[in-house]
């Protein structure tokens, strides 16, 4: 390698910067304050409307969901099928710019990077699915895999397993206190752990780029939001009582293990915190959406919607264990004949919705030339569609408050242009959050009732902050905000790299001494 800084990447995923602020003015993330006093602070800009799913794909290949196709994780739907199934990293046009460094004779050593697996370093070390949010290949079951092989058997002798039962947080769903307390319990050992590990790795071997990512504060910003938030409607000052707030517990527990490993890397390595998004409040229309547009074309069945509802509700009242052993059956059965609940038939509709995030609802038209049963012309029908589900859906309100269901809806098109953009939704539609999204109404659709809102409490904002730190770097903020895709043609001229072959550009304002 050319002449290069030591890297050190440290991934807080979902990690509030509103949050993070509040507790520092309080003094209780001493470690993150001193890393804002002493180097460049700058917003992140992430991709517009696919932020959850596609941030970290961005950040790691240095280009848009439009480029690598990923804006629902490692999930997409097939124009083929019309179902919604995993993509394997081998399917990703692109590798992570991390992997540049051992291509050119350096070593990386990258822990849990999320949905961004590299699936062939040559000389650093990597592991997957070990403590993370999700799996990053999708699902919901962890698939520990190291590089190399043979440290799998280290990591579970000497560290163990994930406290979770290697489970996504989503299969928890704790609300009780003891089932909070034990959730609260379980993900800060994970950080402790996760901590030592990072220690140990630090000083087992020489290395150019280290990068770890804590996910913990994205599980407890999931199912803890609530205890943070009084006026959330599950808000239950008993139980809050007995359990605090777990969302601030695991905070404090991140900055102690954040503290700990930039000391350890010493003054001499450059070190870039990545708070990759925000939470507040889990209010959604997640799959209302498809129903309101069901019920715009005419083609809602109601007592096949209220069936569906009836099996999810009495699925949900399954004790953990009972759910646990009967899982392939209910993923069989989801696939199958309620599509995770959405809608069945598809291929026969002129429109419908897919997964995009719960802050932002993803349309998909039924495009001739596009799926495989498709129903909707291209061009003047195709536009002509879009401007009249655009019109019909800001009709919509929320019953309860009488506002409008939807704060903005946007072409896809409009957004992004790459060779990808047609895997992508062709609307994305963002809910307003203000309140819960039980009851809406239009004159075209009449009253419909949610037929199963969002098991989290707490869900994603768009906000994202960097902080970068090391030789060369004086406290200053920027006053732009840095695009997501402009990180890794950064990171990798701070690493003696070519900025080349990315979408993005190298930032300026992130270089040593930069403006």
């Amino acid at each position: 390698m050319q002449q290069h800084r030591k890297l050190l990447v440290i991934g807080l995923d979902a990690f509030d910067r509103a949050l993070a602020q509040r507790w520092i003015d309080e003094g209780v993330l001493p470690n993150l304050a001193a890393q804002m006093a002493d180097g460049v602070v700058a917003g992140v800009r992430n991709p517009v409307g696919m932020e959850s799913g596609s941030l970290w794909p961005s950040f790691a290949y240095g280009c848009d969901p439009s480029m690598h196709g990923l804006y629902d994780g490692m999930r997409h739907i097939s124009p083929e099928t019309y179902q919604i199934g995993p993509r394997r990293a081998e399917d990703v046009p692109f590798r992570p710019f991390w992997s540049r460094v051992d291509e050119a004779g350096g070593r990386s050593v990258v822990i849990d990077a999320v949905t961004a697996p590299d699936i062939g370093p040559k000389r650093g070390m990597q592991i997957i699915d070990w403590f993370a949010h999700v799996p990053a290949e999708s699902g919901a079951t962890m698939r520990l895999r190291t590089h190399p092989p043979e440290f799998r058997q280290v990591l579970e002798r000497d560290y163990g397993h994930d406290p979770l039962g290697g489970h996504m947080c989503d299969f928890h769903q704790p609300r009780t206190a003891t089932q909070l307390r034990w959730f609260t319990d379980a993900l800060l050992q994970r950080v402790r752990v996760k901590r030592t590990l990072t220690l140990d790795l630090l000083d087992r071997d020489a290395w150019d780029f280290f990068m770890v990512t804590f996910t913990d504060g994205h599980c407890a910003g999931h199912h803890c939001w609530h205890l943070n938030d009084p006026s959330h409607e599950e808000y239950d000052p008993a139980i809050a009582a007995a359990v605090g707030n777990p969302l601030k517990t695991i905070y404090m527990a991140i900055d102690e293990a954040f503290g700990e490993i930039t000391r350890k890397a010493g003054r001499d390595v450059t070190v870039l915190t990545l708070m990759s998004q925000g939470i507040g409040t889990g209010y959604t229309g997640l799959r209302l959406l498809d129903r309101i547009l069901a019920r715009l074309n005419g083609e809602m069945s109601e007592a096949r919607n209220g069936t569906i509802a009836g099996l999810r509700r009495a699925w949900r009242k399954l004790p953990l264990s009972v759910r646990h052993r009967l899982r392939p059956m209910h993923n069989a059965a989801r696939n199958s004949f309620y599509r995770d609940g959405f809608l069945p038939a598809p291929e026969k509709r002129r429109c419908f919705e897919t997964h995009c995030n719960e802050r932002t609802g993803g349309i998909r038209i039924n495009l001739v030339g596009r799926e495989s049963h498709g129903t909707v012309q291209p061009g003047a029908e195709y536009d002509a569609l879009c401007e009249w589900l655009i019109a019909q859906l800001g009709d919509v309100r929320n019953d309860e408050t009488g506002e409008p269901l939807i704060r903005q809806i946007q072409r896809t098109r409009d957004l992004y242009d790459g060779p990808l953009t047609h895997t992508l939704p062709d609307l994305l539609v963002t809910w307003n959050r203000q309140r819960p999204i039980r009851v809406v109404s239009s004159p075209a659709i009449g009253r419909l009732v949610h037929p199963h809102p969002t098991i989290r409490t707490g869900d994603h904002r768009p906000h994202a902050m960097l902080l970068l730190n090391g030789p060369g770097y004086a406290p200053r903020r920027l006053n732009d905000n840095v695009d997501i895709i402009d990180l890794a043609p950064s990171l990798s001229v701070l690493l003696g790299l070519p900025a080349t072959g990315f979408q993005g550009q190298a930032h300026a304002g992130l270089a040593p001494g930069g403006d």
